[in-house]
């Protein structure tokens, strides 16, 4: 017996089915590997962690790539704004115009236009298409983004950056099958921490991610964003420098005297309404340029780079992401001829461009057009009240301003420019203007700079905080293919039999030959029955069956599923289609356990 006994044991745990369910130790992929991960919980936060991972590294490519075209395209310098200086003015011309050349052969290629921002295409990847984005299209767009960016494109490297994270983030989701509410979290993980590795701004890109992709700061949502922003900004630091875009010297930055918090305050609905006349040229120039014959849409990225090149034939200081001439006005080095004029160029330059279909970001040309507005508006007060701050913290203001003032997003703006200072003396008054500056361009412009492209092509968004699962999830997502039928001649016998054997909170589902629901029969509507024993042998399940449940459709939120279960005591309800058909069920407690991932 002891040696059968053995020989047994053996047999079952060298058996197919054991080997199979044993702890692998060999993968073909790192994907196969976290789809073996148990759980969606862990396989969500290894993602997450991934998602800052590819977009640190992505962003240190992108930026090699942007380095090595703008050494090509342009004569060596110091600065792009040097190397743009240098260039002759016929080369400042063809070198703009070829990068309207590529961009339009590789849309040609493509077969679509690659006009967009980054950053709404974003907002609607979450909310309208469920996370989806497209991976090869999207780095695509972001390389000819970055080589347009460096050939001159008067628009924001980071569109690319941001773009290819969350597009990045997609693809791993959608391979590793995760839940819907978890994939659009995930492309914003990925979007902030493109941001956050642009600008070495950890802190801010992940309450710019919360407050603009997802619009909330839920709890639950704020560890995975600060987590893919702080692997993000780690490796960049690592593999770019610890360098901030913008050289700020403390020495300007001395806004803490009450005449400055006053002219903070004051200097608030100024840029309030130049954002909102941001916002408006970008929209404006852009409906226009859709307008044009179809014949001349493939040639207008050609033609607005042209024109920009032509431009900066007077005004170099157009071309690129503008970091120079921002780092310019906040040493106060520019007159204030030039810090009037260079917003009304960057702004025509950035709508014109972006209007005609070059891919970039508008994020880093807003910094720019406030940081001048500011310098000008700081000069300015020198002027009228000498002894006030430097020029060069109004034009830190200026950028704060501005930027709360075209993204609708006051938070994020403060500590976005508050983290490239790091200077806690800038914190009152960059508050208080951005805030300001906020609220005016909200009254001249109730959608943002990011909100108002998706509202021109008929996209509408959520009316509810964004990321309230509930209001975006449908029941589809927590259906289960597990209801048990009976047909409608089933004996009452053989229904409490198997109702018994049934888990806790199931019930049974009568339904036609070919699927259709009748009704539902509950355990605890069956007492009514059991005492009368001469019907039983007559009764059936057509007889007991409970026709007044209201099933629940696939496409059903999961707001109006809770409302559904405030109606009836059951614990599941049935899902059926438009026809009628029994899908399966859905449960109370899955409702009130999601958004714990």
């Amino acid at each position: 017996m002891k040696a059968i006994r053995q020989g047994t044991e053996t047999e079952r745990w060298s058996s197919p089915e054991r080997l199979m369910a044993a702890p692998r130790l060999f993968y073909r992929s790192v994907l196969e590997f976290l789809r073996d991960l148990p759980g969606t919980a862990q396989r969500f936060w290894v993602l997450v962690i991934a998602t800052g991972v590819a977009s640190g590294v992505g962003a240190a490519l992108l930026l090699a790539l942007l380095k090595f075209v703008q050494g090509l395209a342009w004569p060596a310098g110091e600065t792009l704004l040097a190397s743009v200086t240098a260039a002759s003015p016929l080369r400042r011309v063809i070198v703009t115009a070829l990068g309207g050349v590529i961009v339009s052969v590789v849309a040609f290629a493509l077969r679509e236009p690659l006009r967009g921002h980054g950053t709404a295409g974003v907002i609607e990847a979450i909310w309208v298409k469920a996370g989806q984005i497209p991976f090869l299209r999207t780095l695509a767009r972001g390389f000819v983004s970055i080589v347009a960016v460096g050939m001159g494109a008067p628009l924001g490297r980071e569109g690319a950056l941001l773009q290819t994270g969350a597009a990045g983030a997609s693809l791993m989701g959608r391979q590793l099958k995760i839940s819907a509410d978890q994939l659009r979290l995930l492309v914003a993980c990925g979007a902030a921490a493109g941001i956050a590795a642009a600008y070495n701004v950890p802190i801010g890109a992940a309450l710019f991610g919360l407050e603009v992709f997802l619009g909330s700061f839920a709890l639950e949502l704020f560890g995975p964003i600060v987590v893919s922003c702080v692997v993000a900004t780690a490796l960049s630091r690592i593999l770019i420098s610890d360098h901030p875009s913008y050289v700020i010297s403390a020495d300007q930055l001395r806004l803490l005297a009450p005449k400055e918090i006053l002219l903070s305050a004051a200097f608030g609905p100024i840029l309030g309404f130049a954002s909102a006349l941001f916002i408006r040229a970008i929209n404006g120039l852009s409906d226009a340029l859709e307008g044009a014959p179809k014949r001349l849409v493939p040639f207008l990225p050609v033609i607005g780079m042209a024109i920009v090149g032509v431009a900066a034939i007077w005004l170099p200081h157009v071309l690129g992401n503008g970091y120079d001439s921002v780092n310019l006005a906040l040493f106060g080095q520019l007159p204030l001829w030039m810090l009037l004029v260079l917003p009304v160029a960057k702004l025509f330059a950035t709508s014109l461009t972006a209007g005609a279909g070059v891919p970039g970001g508008l994020f880093t040309p807003s910094l720019f057009y406030g940081g001048m507005l500011g310098g000008a508006l700081g000069t300015l007060v020198q002027y009228v009240w000498p002894g006030s701050a430097p020029s060069g913290a109004y034009a830190l203001l200026g950028m704060a301003g501005v930027l709360a003032g075209t993204t609708h997003a006051s938070i994020s703006s403060v500590l976005i420019i508050f983290e490239l200072t790091g200077d806690y003396n800038v914190i009152l008054p960059l508050m208080l203007t951005s805030v300001l500056s906020t609220a005016a361009s909200r009254r001249l412009s109730p959608e943002s700079l990011y909100t108002s492209v998706l509202r021109r092509r008929n996209i509408s968004l959520p009316e509810s905080p964004k990321p309230q699962w509930l209001r975006t999830t449908t029941v589809r997502s927590l259906m289960v293919p597990d209801a048990v039928r009976v047909p409608p001649s089933a004996r009452f016998d053989e229904i409490v039999v198997w109702l018994l054997e049934l888990p806790p909170g199931s019930d049974l589902y009568v339904t036609t030959a070919d699927g259709k629901l009748l009704g539902v029969i509950v355990l605890e509507s069956l007492k009514g029955h059991l005492p009368d024993h001469s019907l039983l042998g007559m009764t059936v399940a057509a007889d007991v069956m409970d026709t007044s449940i209201r099933p629940a459709s696939p496409d059903l939120t999961l707001s109006e599923l809770a409302a559904r279960f405030a109606e009836t005591s059951l614990e599941r309800l049935p899902v059926v289609d438009a026809e009628n058909n029994l899908l399966g069920t859905v449960s109370k407690g899955d409702v009130l356990r999601r958004g714990t991932f």
